[in-house]
């Protein structure tokens, strides 16, 4: 999920882009297990980087990985 995001910086994905990016088996998987995958991508990236607000939840969209300046 991250590669797919640092790949396209600025592109916006959606769930269940992310989702399929992430999971090649045909499993039940709820869209809103993406949102728990970003809240511990941030978490790691703050402990890397605090204050890095490196990815930023676009509403009824998705998300994006917008580069630190």
């Amino acid at each position: 999920m991250l590669r797919l995001l640092l790949g396209r910086p600025g592109r916006v994905f959606s769930r269940s882009q992310l989702l399929d990016s992430a999971s090649s088996d045909l499993r039940d998987v709820s869209d809103r297990a993406i949102d728990s995958h970003i809240k511990n991508i941030r978490r790691k990236i703050q402990a890397a980087d605090p204050g890095c607000e490196c990815i930023v939840s676009v509403y009824g969209v998705g998300y994006r990985f917008d580069a630190p300046e």
